[in-house]
């Protein structure tokens, strides 16, 4: 005897409802994936230069602008707190165009984004007693730990047509090591920024992106 016949339509209609479930599911574990850490936290990160908006701060800090931190995933290697250094590729002509400052989860980002054309180099490493290049002035920033960081490749402002680089200084909210970020100028092809860190001396890591060119360092927070 033939057993009951199942309608093919039923079935049809039985894996698409299932198909649904299924597509919905993996539209929630992707939002969640989204919102993790991977991502920045835009409230905390500011501009040094933002048009229209001044970047000086007063007595209690602050200054910058509301601006967007990039989420270029860093290299794989370990934090470490020893010198980075690398040259500017030949021929490098770089302006700075922003530095912009923010939090991610487990690290504080800073972004130097430049015009011109090239690729810049870099010095970081920390200092107990940092000075501004060619004068020797001592400089002072907010924090127990100072790093400097000193970009080369780069020419005058007025060489690309802006009145000054973004030099603050600023004193960013919601960030877990930086509390101050100050520029003091160009110097035979070098622009000088000090960084300003609490805690415990966290280690960093320094690397390029392109698309615009960038030059972004990662501060471990602890």
């Amino acid at each position: 005897m033939l057993g009951p016949r199942t309608s093919t339509r039923s079935n049809r209609a039985t894996a698409r409802s299932v198909a649904a479930v299924i597509a919905a599911g993996s539209l929630v574990l992707g939002l969640a994936a989204c919102s993790s850490g991977a991502e920045p936290d835009v409230d905390s990160a500011v501009s040094m230069r933002s048009e229209g908006t001044p970047t000086s701060s007063g007595a209690d800090g602050g200054g910058g602008a509301p601006a967007t931190l990039e989420a270029d995933p860093a290299p794989d290697v370990d934090y470490s707190d020893a010198p980075a250094e690398a040259a500017p590729a030949d021929g490098s002509y770089l302006g700075i165009k922003d530095v912009r400052i923010g939090s991610h989860d487990g690290f504080d980002r800073i972004v130097i984004e430049f015009i011109g054309d090239g690729e810049p180099g870099y010095w970081v490493r920390y200092e107990d007693m940092p000075t501004q290049q060619g004068s020797g002035n001592p400089i002072s920033v907010s924090g127990a730990h100072k790093l400097s960081v000193d970009v080369r490749g780069t020419g005058y402002p007025f060489d690309f047509n802006v009145e000054d680089y973004p030099n603050g200084p600023v004193k960013p909210e919601g960030t877990s090591a930086i509390t101050e970020v100050r520029g003091f100028g160009t110097f035979e092809g070098a622009t000088q920024y000090v960084v300003g860190i609490d805690g415990e001396r966290p280690g960093f890591k320094v690397f390029k992106a392109q698309n615009p060119t960038r030059l972004i360092i990662d501060i471990e927070a602890r």
